[in-house]
């Protein structure tokens, strides 16, 4: 229920709105504590009864996100898409579907989006029509407005559950995510401290089954993670969280510059989320070249064989080594590729292992196998 009386909604602005900063009511909002106030506030401002449903769109609207507050507070809900006013998507379960609920025009999503922008610094306008930004709770949102398009909004929501490899009732071989052998097979290759690279398309479950791997992380290990914006909830005891500085000019923290520094905190494993440029690439293979192992990472690509292909291409736009020992530089800093894909009914599974070898990329299982194969020569870290 939505309060579409536009004199009680400013009254009650103009009301509760003293004394904040409108880029901070956002993370205000999203404080529980401080949002029990609000209510309170709000509810006095109205000078009108009001259910809780009332109070909550109206809190909603003037502090959080309006109509699709509910959407991101559904723990099922992973994204929302805000492709018009009216046409709004989220993903349940890895399927969209459209949603029902709708902002009123397209000013009150710009104003949204302005808000969003607002509440982590930056400000969109002719010259930088879009903005990434990571809200308070960890989800990531993408802000557009015209003239590159929109506005538009694309929010992944933060969800810090992890599946367990194998075992219990949601684990990723109990869903049909992974056979037990192969499963198995993977918490081993952890535990002993193999380098490890999950590839796999944009939603695909790379960061979920890379804190299903971080469950088999000895307790005693020390643990730097290193994100572009702060999404692993890992389950270990010992974890130092890095988190990059976006800059205004191009400079700021990035993931390299923090790899480089995590060299320098006593680290037991470091964990990138993430590779995606040319530096990140250069700095973790380096870190893992110079006996850091038992790290994992992420990766975009296609299959096993397309993620070292693209470690190959960024190392050379990196342009910091010869062409030809970027392959053997890429090749003797990993040990396995774990290559992950969601299909179209939203099911997201292991499709393939294999073993990076100097000289090729030894499958070692793929989906529908039983059994992972015995390698031909063995491997590193056994």
């Amino acid at each position: 229920m939505r309060v579409n009386d536009p004199v009680v909604v400013a009254r009650v602005r103009a009301a509760v709105s003293v004394g904040f900063d409108p880029s901070s009511l956002l993370a205000v909002y999203a404080d529980r504590t401080r949002r029990a106030l609000l209510r309170e506030r709000v509810r006095i401002a109205a000078a009108t009864p009001l259910d809780e449903r009332a109070v909550d769109a109206l809190c909603a609207e003037l502090f959080g996100f309006g109509p699709i507050q509910e959407l991101l507070e559904d723990p099922a809900v992973t994204d929302v898409l805000v492709n018009t006013p009216s046409e709004i998507f989220v993903e349940r379960g890895g399927r969209l579907e459209r949603s029902d609920v709708s902002f009123r025009d397209a000013a009150e999503l710009a104003d949204l989006v302005h808000r969003i922008a607002a509440s982590v610094g930056r400000e969109l306008t002719i010259e930088q029509p879009f903005v990434d930004a990571r809200m308070r709770d960890g989800s990531r949102a993408n802000v557009v407005i015209e003239p590159v398009g929109g506005p538009s909004l694309s929010i992944r929501t933060f969800r810090s559950r992890s599946l367990e490899l194998y075992g219990g009732p949601g684990s990723w071989t109990s869903t049909g995510g992974i056979a037990e052998s192969a499963a198995r097979f993977l918490g081993d290759a952890v535990n002993e401290r193999a380098n490890i690279v999950v590839s796999g398309a944009t939603g695909s479950g790379k960061s979920t089954l890379l804190r299903s791997l971080a469950a088999f992380i000895p307790p005693d290990e020390r643990l730097i993670v290193i994100e572009d914006t702060h999404e692993l909830a890992l389950p270990h005891p010992h974890t130092v969280h890095l988190e990059c500085v976006p800059g205004r000019d191009g400079s700021g923290v990035r993931v390299a510059d923090l790899v480089v520094n995590a060299l320098r905190m006593r680290p037991d494993r470091i964990i990138v989320g993430e590779v995606r440029a040319p530096r990140e690439a250069s700095a973790l293979l380096e870190a893992l070249s110079t006996g850091h192992d038992g790290s994992l990472t992420t990766l975009h690509a296609g299959s096993a064989d397309d993620a070292i292909g693209r470690l190959e291409l960024l190392l050379a736009r990196a342009g910091e080594l010869a062409p030809g020992a970027i392959a053997r530089h890429v090749r003797r800093a990993l040990d396995l590729i774990v290559h992950v894909r969601r299909d179209p009914s939203g099911q997201r599974s292991v499709r393939e292992i294999v073993a990076v070898r100097d000289d090729r990329n030894e499958p070692l299982w793929r989906a529908g196998e039983t059994a992972v194969r015995i390698p031909s020569s063995g491997l590193r870290w056994r």
